[in-house]
């Protein structure tokens, strides 16, 4: 019997002897024909670990193609092209199922069983693992030895020292003269008073090649001081080797690394005489200057206390200029504008010119056009069913909070016991071999004794959280169920999409940045609103879906935001005037069909690992 099938090939950046995504293609529709199936579709993923989900747009449009068609084979090459983390097998797995799905792979030759994936996807996440740990160790005992462990740094270039085989020895570094001397010139004219920004633009107006040959950064120059990144902070300077200051770890919602402080005991330090460039004397003066000011910046935030007061915006640090790549920050009064800019940055990417982005945005106007774009999302994703399920159980965890309370009191008193128990013993023990009391065992005796008192109060008076949980529960799930849900969403968006409440965009923010990876701000004619242009999961959603639809369910959004504040502002006060608004909606749904069909919507593919990219 002929079978539909979606065939995905994925290339990990975590393989050094990866299978290109064309063989893979090429094997996929060999054995297809062999088969005499019928290819539906092909969708790959290029340069994206199996570990990330998400952020994997080939994989999610899988997914959504056997949503809304029917598909009988997901086909790949091996079993870890799908995935190489358990928790995203097993989600996989089941949206396939749910959809009776089968998946296959040209290796096997056959069905792959869910023992079989379960288990391949436990050996590939132990393999990244013992690959981290293996790295992790490698780095450790070449740090101790006093070998780099990461980049070449500004200042030094590869050693060429050869081992017995006459093969270069990795990780050793030599001085590069010349670029030391620039190193301690910046050095110089920072500790004289000189800032980062005017010490970068000197350099780039005596044409002097900056890091990797590009044009020199106040931020390369100033980096962070607690990280340790940047020119002034960088300790090889100074012949010493700093390892394992942070540890980075993959937010399992984002899917993007976040880096953690490690505490200084877990540091490895090597001191490396040969690589000094700066003297202990320069470095000092550095280091007091850098005091003296507070200046801990950080990727574009002006000082300390300015990071400390800035609020947190619902797009803060998501936006990018459309011209230079550089960050959109808040300039002025609650608007956006080009940092780059800004500062009059040369940019390598624009031939050393400076941005000419002028294009700002308020910040209300932003953040309200891209929140037009979610309740579509919503729908596409079933996210009202997920948002009542959360709520749910949050409500019925409230309620079997106290019984578990309870019970902790409970364990609590059984343990201050048994001390009390071992303390009378070691009392008895030494009264029995004729040894004199102890005031601290007495007096730890009566403390002991007084707080077993209080816990038996407590739990003497401990009341019960009701008679029927069961019935409670119920009830939840009557009262949250996905149409209220919806219809509580639907005027939380509102309130946050047309009005100033922060509250419900600060509520909104973790959903926001689910789906969205970053929003591009470009430039447009004359007096014209900047062009935005959203990419992340969002922009997969919309990107699957047709025109008709999407138009028609912002259409449905729109209208039902004007009737519900008709209705608070007492204009619907009867069964009548509800048919009659009812009717004009329709009859306003009706004109807009001829126009939503001739509309073309703009997406066009992300690059790297963004999924896709939707204009607004």
């Amino acid at each position: 019997m002929t079978k539909n099938v979606l065939f995905y090939a994925r290339y990990s950046t975590d393989r050094q002897n990866e299978v290109s995504i064309e063989t893979q293609v090429e094997l996929g529709k060999a054995f297809v024909a062999n088969k005499g199936w019928k290819l539906v579709e092909t969708y790959a993923d290029s340069a994206i670990s199996g570990t990330s989900f998400t952020s994997r747009p080939g994989i999610q449009q899988v997914l959504a193609h056997v949503k809304r068609e029917r598909i009988d084979v997901v086909l790949c090459v091996t079993a870890d092209r799908l995935s190489r983390d358990v928790e995203h097998s097993s989600k996989i797995l089941k949206e396939l199922n749910y959809h009776d799905t089968a998946i296959w792979t040209v290796q096997a030759g056959q069905e792959i069983s869910h023992m079989e994936l379960h288990m391949r996807s436990t050996l590939s996440h132990e393999l990244v693992e013992q690959i981290r740990y293996r790295t992790r160790e490698g780095m450790k005992t070449a740090v101790k030895k006093g070998k780099a462990s990461t980049c070449l740094a500004y200042g030094y270039k590869l050693s060429q020292q050869r081992d017995a085989n006459g093969d270069r020895i990795r990780g050793l570094r030599d001085v590069d003269p010349v670029k030391a001397e620039i190193v301690r010139r910046i050095y110089q004219l920072y500790a004289d008073g000189m800032s980062p920004r005017d010490i970068a633009h000197l350099l780039n107006n005596e044409g002097v090649p900056g890091p990797r040959g590009r044009k020199w950064r106040d931020t390369a120059i100033r980096g962070h001081v607690g990280r340790g990144t940047g020119i002034l902070n960088n300790e090889s300077y100074i012949g010493r080797i700093v390892w394992n200051r942070r540890q980075y770890r993959k937010n399992p919602q984002t899917e993007k690394r976040t880096a953690r402080a490690n505490d200084t005991s877990e540091w490895i330090l090597t001191e490396v005489p040969q690589m000094r460039i700066i003297s202990d004397e320069l470095w000092s003066r550095v280091k007091d200057r850098q005091k003296e000011i507070g200046e801990l910046f950080d990727f574009g935030q002006s000082n300390r206390l300015n990071a400390t007061h800035r609020p947190e915006y619902l797009l803060s640090h998501l936006l990018e200029c459309d011209e230079c790549g550089g960050p959109y920050a808040i300039s002025g009064k609650d608007r956006y504008s080009c940092t780059n800019r800004k500062k009059r940055l040369p940019i390598d990417e624009l031939g050393g010119a400076c941005c000419s982005n002028s294009k700002t945005i308020i910040r209300q106007e932003l953040e309200s056009r891209v929140l037009d774009c979610l309740p579509a999302a919503f729908f596409a994703e079933g996210i009202f069913d997920t948002l009542s399920e959360r709520s749910i159980a949050y409500e019925t965890a409230k309620l079997k909070r106290p019984l578990a309370e309870r019970d902790q009191l409970k364990r609590k008193l059984s343990e201050l016991e048994g001390k009390q128990q071992n303390i009378i013993q070691q009392i008895s023990d030494r009264a029995a071999e004729g040894r004199p009391r102890l005031l601290a065992l007495d007096d730890t005796l009566d403390r002991l004794e007084a707080e077993r008192q209080t816990l038996e109060n407590e739990v003497a008076n401990f009341t019960e959280s009701g008679p029927d949980m069961i019935a409670k529960i119920e009830e939840l799930r009557r009262r949250h169920n996905p149409e209220e849900t919806e219809m509580a969403m639907r005027q939380f968006m509102m309130v946050a999409r047309k009005g100033k409440n922060e509250e419900a965009k600060r509520m909104l923010m973790p959903i926001v940045r689910q789906l969205v990876q970053k929003v591009v701000v470009g430039k447009t004619p004359g007096h014209q609103p900047a062009s935005l242009q959203v990419h992340g999961l969002i922009a997969s959603i919309l990107a699957q879906m047709d025109v008709l639809d999407y138009m028609k369910s912002r259409f449905i959004s729109e209208i039902h935001e004007d009737f519900v504040e008709r209705l608070e502002a007492g204009e619907i006060d009867s069964e009548e005037k509800k048919e009659m608004l009812l009717d004009i909606y329709r009859e306003e749904l009706l004109e807009r069909f001829p126009q939503w069909e001739n509309l073309q919507m703009s997406v066009v593919a992300g690059a790297g690992f963004e999924p896709a990219a939707f204009r607004l």
